[in-house]
C-alpha cells in the first residue's frame, strides 16, 4: 500500500469540507488529532450550545478551542437557557484568544467564571455595559482588538487605569474612546456615535499615530484644519458615515463643501470612503450624482488615490433605497471608475 507524506496530507486537509472532519476524527491517532482541532478551534453560533456541552465535559477537547461565537439570531427566545452552559464552556477554555458576543441585554454576568482563565486577542460584545462588563476587560490585557456596542457608563469615582499595551485597533462611542484609547497603542479607530460638535482630544492622546479612521461625518463639521492636522497627522484611510439606523444628521454646510475642506486638511490621506449619502435629502446644486461630489471633494486633495461612495437612491414603486457603490482609483492613465449596486437596505 502506497501512503502519502504527511507534509502532503498536510497541505490536502483543510481543503476538506467540514462536513467531512468527523469521519476523519475516526480514521487514524494522527489523522484525529488534525479533525479535533479543526473542529473545535472555532465555534460559532450556530453550533455553540453542542459544543459548550462537549468541551465542558472533556478538557483535552476544550484545549483546543480558539475562537467562540454566539449571537442571538442562532438561538432566538432560548439564548437564556443556554447561557450557563456557554458559561461553565468559558471555565475550561483556557486557550481561548477571540470572543464575539453579539447579544444585547444584561448577560454580562457570564463572563464573571473567565477571570483569569485566558487572555483575549480580539473581544466583541453587544452586552449592556455594567461592572461586570468592566471586571472582564481589566481582566483581558493582552487585547489587540476590542468592539463594543453600548456607551460606557460613568463609575463615580471613574475607572481604574486600564491596561492595554497591545491594543491596536477599537471601535465603540466616544464615550468609551475618551476612557480607553488615551496612552494606548491604538493606531485603527471606529466611533460608531458621537454627539454633534462633542470633543475629539481624545483621539490626540494615542500612543501611536492613528493611521485608520471611521467617524460619523458630523462630528467633523465646523473643525479647524489646525485640529484636525494636530490629530490626525498620519491618517491614510479615512471613512465618514452620513446614515445612521435611525437617523440621517443634516449638515449646515453641502456635503461636498465639507469634504473638501476635511481632505485638503488631511493631506496623508490616501483611501477614502464616504458610507451611506442619500441623495434623495440633498438638494444642493452639483450634489445629484456621485461624480459631482467626487470632483468638487477632491479638488484640494491631491494624494488621494481611492475614492468610494456608497450613496442610497430610491427605486420602484415603493421607493425601496438601494444602495450603489461608485468608486475611483487613479492609475496612470488618470481616474478609473467602476460603479455597482451593493444591496437593498431594509
Amino acid at each position: 500500500m502506497t501512503y502519502l507524506p504527511f507534509d502532503v496530507l498536510m497541505e490536502i486537509f483543510p481543503l476538506l469540507d467540514s462536513s467531512d472532519l468527523p469521519a476523519m476524527a475516526l480514521t487514524n491517532r494522527s489523522f484525529s488529532d488534525y479533525a479535533l482541532s479543526a473542529i473545535y478551534e472555532h465555534i460559532s453560533s450556530q453550533n455553540m450550545q453542542a459544543a459548550c456541552v462537549s468541551i465542558t465535559s472533556n478538557p483535552s477537547l476544550a484545549q483546543r478551542v480558539k475562537s467562540l461565537e454566539v449571537n442571538r439570531h442562532d438561538h432566538g427566545r432560548h439564548i437564556d437557557s443556554i447561557l450557563p452552559a456557554f458559561r461553565d464552556a468559558l471555565r475550561v477554555t483556557l486557550n481561548l484568544r477571540a470572543l464575539k458576543w453579539d447579544i444585547d441585554g444584561r448577560h454580562s454576568w457570564v463572563f464573571k467564571s473567565a477571570l483569569g482563565a485566558f487572555k483575549l486577542r480580539y473581544f466583541s460584545c453587544s452586552a449592556f455595559t455594567d461592572q461586570d462588563l468592566l471586571d472582564f476587560l481589566h481582566d483581558q490585557t493582552e487585547l489587540g482588538e476590542i468592539v463594543l456596542t453600548h456607551s460606557y457608563l460613568f463609575p463615580e469615582n471613574g475607572p481604574p487605569p486600564w491596561r492595554f499595551s497591545s491594543l491596536n485597533k477599537f471601535t465603540g462611542s466616544m464615550s468609551w474612546i475618551d476612557v480607553i484609547v488615551p496612552h494606548h497603542p491604538v493606531s485603527h479607530i471606529a466611533i460608531s456615535y458621537i454627539s454633534r460638535g462633542g470633543p475629539l482630544a481624545s483621539l490626540g492622546l494615542t500612543t501611536a499615530p492613528i493611521v485608520d479612521l471611521r467617524i460619523p461625518i458630523h462630528a467633523l463639521e465646523k473643525r479647524q484644519p489646525g485640529e484636525l492636522k494636530r490629530l490626525f497627522s498620519s491618517l491614510e484611510h479615512l471613512v465618514l458615515i452620513t446614515r445612521y439606523a435611525w437617523e440621517t444628521p443634516t449638515l449646515s454646510i453641502p456635503v461636498s463643501h465639507l469634504l473638501r475642506d476635511v481632505l485638503g486638511a488631511l493631506s496623508t490621506v490616501t483611501d477614502f470612503e464616504l458610507i451611506g449619502y442619500d441623495l434623495s435629502t440633498h438638494h444642493e446644486e452639483g450634489e445629484q450624482n456621485a461624480s459631482n461630489l467626487f470632483k468638487i471633494a477632491t479638488e484640494k486633495a491631491p494624494v488621494i488615490r481611492r475614492f468610494l461612495v456608497e450613496y442610497v437612491t430610491r427605486v420602484g414603486r415603493h421607493m425601496m433605497p438601494t444602495s450603489i457603490v461608485v468608486c475611483w482609483t487613479k492609475e496612470i492613465g488618470g481616474w478609473k471608475e467602476v460603479k455597482f449596486e451593493s444591496s437593498v437596505l431594509g
